[in-house]
């Protein structure tokens, strides 16, 4: 009687499945608001023609009867300025192995009176001889001149000389002072100025080895 009643109920099931009617769709919403298009971003302000890449060429002195600087092959040093400051890139060789040297910049005309100097960077040299540094200032750097501070205003229009010099071998436990401060490890030598001198291997010798200018606006 079960499987009697079940096989008498499947016709009916499948009229109702077959015979029942979809609904009306419903009415489909309004589309929804387009969002309203960013602003621009404002393009950054350029610098000036010929003052945003700056290159120059970076000059030693041997010891030769004439003492005329020459061009170290394969250096360079690279100046970047903007309103905000300047960033250099030193690229240089022909460095003694061992030697500590530090990088300064020389800066002229951005406030009234004599160039001001402010360390830069330092380093070892290794086995190749050559050397990398960077370094930056930026607009607002104070710089502590002799009885005077002078503030860096003119990054755009300031004629800066990054000067290497050299502080001789590597001294224990005076390596700090010899890579970041003018005289550090100094006992014979050249104080600083405007002249190159020859480098030397001579524990204790500092002088000023090698520059590149890059002339102001």
């Amino acid at each position: 009687m079960k499987k009697l009643g079940i096989f008498y109920l499947l016709p009916t099931i499948i009229l109702l499945l077959f015979s029942c009617k979809d609904g009306i769709d419903g009415i489909n919403g309004m589309d929804g608001m387009d969002g309203r298009d960013g602003m621009d971003g404002i393009d950054g302000m350029d610098g000036i023609n010929g003052m945003d890449n700056l290159r120059s060429e970076i000059v030693t002195i041997e010891e030769n009867p004439n003492g005329e600087p020459i061009v170290v092959p394969e250096a360079s040093s690279e100046l970047y300025r903007n309103a905000n400051g300047i960033t250099v890139n030193f690229k240089t060789e022909n460095l003694i192995p061992n030697n500590t040297y530090t990088m300064w910049f020389v800066v002229f005309a951005d406030a009234p009176g004599p160039p001001s100097s402010t360390y830069a960077a330092g380093l070892i040299v290794g086995e190749n001889g050559k050397g990398k540094l960077s370094a930056n200032i930026s607009a607002g750097d104070i710089f502590d001149y002799p009885g005077l501070l002078k503030v860096f205003n003119n990054p755009l229009t300031a004629e800066v000389h990054v000067v290497l010099r050299t502080h001789g071998p590597a001294q224990p436990g005076l390596i700090a002072d010899q890579i970041q401060t003018l005289e550090g490890g100094c006992l014979s030598g050249f104080p600083t100025g405007p002249g190159l001198h020859p480098d030397s291997d001579v524990v204790g010798y500092c002088a000023n080895v090698q520059v590149a200018v890059h002339l102001g606006n």
